[in-house]
């Protein structure tokens, strides 16, 4: 990355202090006392503010120092609007104002979609999927090409940005918006001002709707009456349906739900939980997007999907029954025993204990900081939720 006012090359893993050297030669040769030294407060800001966190150089950044690092999220979104002939971008709600991309707007489609990124700032591998799934949505292949045929979709890549900012700075633990809310307990559904107290990071607000995020989604919803809704999270690995208040499946189109979910599973997430959330996950949520949108809005396709877990590699392809002998299938049983302890485990932890985390903790629990599986990761889930439109599409012929 080139520095423009100093003609020099920054290295993705710079080392900050030999580069005040390097700048300070630099400007001593220019003889400018009095701008130098001001150039040189500006430089020494922003170098410390680089210093203060270590996001991954392929995450995107919604700062200004992005152009140390990573690529601004809201300068990539609307630079896909601009290319792509059916992607529209806006900004819509109050403060703080959300980008929104549309795709096929007002095009009399059989179907259309609600996806949400980012309502947890901690996770940051949710919007880097979604924005992956915009660029491939762009590309000329036979997924694009089905989508384009069949759906409009409305898609918020970073629903939470104030607090997403603040996670790049290091604030890796920051789950909550800018006024400490959960905002998937601020939803009304089952909605609830009292919350487990060892639940952190879960201040379910004052009352239903009191975010301006929280508010946005329901307008867009509310206007837009999609046949399908997308919540995608991390902090383990998922594929959920209705209901996240209780333990029990919802009931309407339940069995063409699980069949989305399961293809998904045997084809993108072996290693998933599947199910209804409440249950699957290990603890009760109220107030979350996915049920209100399946119970409120009466989206009949309505799922969270979690897209991370810390301590299990989807690379790594698990093995199924008939990859082993008769005579192994009881440690085989054993192996999904303990599969299904640490997911629920690893979700109830991301609940409970991360205010004990450090940052690089939490950094490292809800986002792959590998570059390899990074990569791996967006591709999968980008498909995975091709794969969920697509089957959608055909139940509704």
């Amino acid at each position: 990355m080139i520095y423009e006012g100093s003609n020099l090359l920054v290295q993705d893993d710079c080392h900050i202090y030999g580069l005040f050297n390097q700048i300070s030669i630099k400007l001593q040769q220019k003889k400018k006392k009095k701008s130098t030294h001001y150039l040189m407060l500006i430089l020494i800001s922003i170098f410390l503010n680089a210093l203060a966190y270590d996001l991954p150089r392929f995450y995107h950044s919604t700062q200004v120092l992005s152009i140390i690092k990573s690529k601004d999220i809201q300068i990539d979104i609307q630079e896909i609007a601009s290319k792509c002939k059916l992607m529209k971008y806006e900004t819509v709600g109050g403060y703080p104002k959300i980008g929104m991309l549309s795709f096929n707007k007002g095009q009399p489609k059989p179907n259309k979609a609600f996806i949400v990124f980012g309502e947890h700032a901690r996770e940051m591998i949710s919007p880097e999927t979604g924005l992956h799934f915009v660029k491939n949505l762009c590309q000329q292949n036979e997924q694009s090409k089905y989508i384009e045929d069949n759906y409009e979709l409305k898609m918020i890549i970073n629903l939470n940005p104030m607090s997403r900012s603040k996670v790049e700075k290091g604030d890796y633990c920051l789950r909550e918006n800018e006024n400490g809310v959960d905002l998937n307990r601020n939803y009304k559904a089952h909605f609830s001002t009292e919350h487990n107290p060892e639940m952190t990071h879960t201040a379910p607000g004052p009352f239903a709707f009191s975010e301006s995020e929280t508010q946005t989604v329901r307008e867009q919803v509310k206007n837009f009456k999609p046949d399908a809704f997308l919540s995608i999270h991390s902090g383990t690995l998922g594929l959920f349906a209705p209901y996240a208040y209780a333990k029990e499946l919802a009931k309407d189109n339940i069995d063409n739900m699980m069949d989305v979910l399961s293809d998904i599973r045997e084809s993108r997430c072996k290693q998933c939980k599947m199910g209804s959330c409440g249950k699957e996950i290990g603890y009760l949520s109220n107030g979350t997007s996915m049920d209100w949108a399946y119970d409120e809005m009466k989206i009949p396709y309505s799922f969270t999907f979690e897209i991370f877990h810390s301590a299990i590699d989807l690379r790594e392809k698990p093995r199924s029954f008939l990859e082993i002998q008769e005579s192994d299938k009881t440690n085989m049983i054993n192996e999904q025993i303990k599969l299904d302890e640490l997911l629920r485990d690893h979700a109830i932890m991301a609940q409970t204990d991360t205010h004990e985390m450090s940052d690089e903790g939490c950094l490292k629990f809800f986002n792959p900081v590998d570059e390899d599986q990074y990569k791996y990761y967006i591709e999968n889930w980008s498909s995975a939720i091709f794969d969920a439109l697509q089957k959608i599409g055909n139940k509704r012929q």
